[in-house]
């Protein structure tokens, strides 16, 4: 019995010691698969990180050569040269492509970066060179998409309408803008006896100038200097308090003025822009007078009843009142008839030029003082002008 205890005891001892073995052999199997497999993983990421690596490259290398494909279209859209695009590149700082082309495609940027640079160097030299490229980018007063906000805005050439208030009366007079830069713009003086006019005492002066399909806006400069000799420029001082003033709100003089009216229907005007239309290009032709007028249109009574005038057409007149040369052009937007058997036409300008707006509104500005009524080059007085 004894013995047989003794043999199942020896028995079991040699199966565990087995199972211990192999157990301590599955673990070590099993560590060297994990190393295996965490050397795959490693491997694998590496490998991934790689291509990750290498594909972003590549992007940001194919969207520097469509920036830079960008940048050379937009240079030669806007023509500019090298002297504009270092210029641009000093007013950023540095920066890379991105920042430049962001420069020349959005007027907000561009006009931040400017007043940055100019606060940061109010003397800098480059600062006579902004205005002209402001006007390049497309960012200056004659595109009409930029709103008119600031008189940096204008360009050398833009005639303005200016008034000075005085003790006694009110002087106004066209001028034009014969230079900008950053701190400043110059105009032309008046003339008496065709001599320019020294505005000493003077502190600001009142200007106005309108857009074509527009509006026309208002604003007040300082006066900061003018020079004694030669033409006696005035040097104005910029400022972004400027007002948009709607044509359709402006002041009505009331006139009588006889004038000949000349119909283009409005299936042949459609064929040509409102600036090259002519009185010979008319199919119809009647006599009335202008019977009020503003900076944005007229109110026009045709003597009987013209049933071949509609609304949409255009009707070609002159004005001579105003010393304004041209033809003139206007769309009719009403037509009404009256008691009397006449005809009441009512005139929107389109196509007006900016300096035969600018004689215009000096001809308004003169009658609105006086307050009478322009009666064939008389003015009758004691009769107020209406205003709608």
């Amino acid at each position: 019995m004894n013995r047989l205890l003794y043999f199942l005891a020896q028995s079991t001892n040699l199966d565990l010691s087995a199972l211990r073995f192999r157990a301590s052999g599955a673990a070590a199997m099993n560590g060297v698969i994990g190393a295996a497999l965490l050397v795959a993983v490693i491997i694998a990421a590496g490998i991934g990180a790689f291509f990750y690596l290498r594909s972003k490259r590549r992007a940001a290398e194919l969207a520097e050569q469509r920036e830079e494909a960008r940048l050379k279209l937009m240079v030669s859209e806007l023509n500019l040269g090298r002297s504009e695009i270092a210029l641009l590149q000093t007013l950023l700082g540095g920066g890379d492509t991105a920042d430049l082309l962001e420069l020349m495609e959005t007027r907000d940027t561009f006009e931040e970066a400017v007043s940055r640079f100019r606060e940061a160097n109010p003397s800098h030299p480059i600062l006579k060179r902004i205005s002209q490229l402001r006007q390049h980018l497309e960012y200056g007063f004659s595109n009409v998409r930029n709103p008119f906000v600031d008189t940096r805005m204008l360009a050398p050439g833009t005639r303005v309408r200016c008034r000075i208030r005085l003790p006694k009366r009110d002087v106004s007079f066209l001028t034009t803008v014969l230079g900008i830069n950053e701190n400043q713009f110059i105009i032309r003086p008046p003339t008496a006896k065709g001599k320019p006019v020294s505005l000493g005492g003077l502190r600001e002066l009142e200007f106005r100038v309108s857009r074509e399909h527009d509006a026309e806006y208002e604003f007040t400069c300082p006066i900061e200097g003018q020079l004694p000799t030669g033409t006696k420029p005035v040097m104005c001082g910029h400022t972004r308090g400027i007002s948009r003033l709607l044509f359709r709100n402006a002041d009505r003089i009331e006139v009588d003025i006889p004038t000949e009216f000349f119909v283009i229907r409005q299936e042949f005007a459609s064929e040509r822009t409102a600036g090259a239309l002519r009185a010979l290009d008319s199919q119809y032709r009647f006599d009335g007078a202008i019977r009020d007028v503003s900076i944005g249109g007229a109110l026009v009574v045709a003597n009987g009843h013209h049933e071949k005038v509609h609304e949409g057409d255009m009707i070609v007149f002159r004005l001579p009142a105003a010393q304004i040369k041209d033809d003139l052009v206007a769309q009719v937007v009403g037509l009404f008839q009256r008691d009397d058997g006449n005809t009441q036409v009512h005139l929107q300008y389109l196509g007006l030029k900016e300096l035969n707006r600018l004689k215009l509104g000096k001809f308004l500005v003169g009658l609105k003082q006086s307050g009478a009524t322009y009666t064939q080059g008389t003015k009758l007085a004691q009769q107020p002008p209406s205003v709608t």
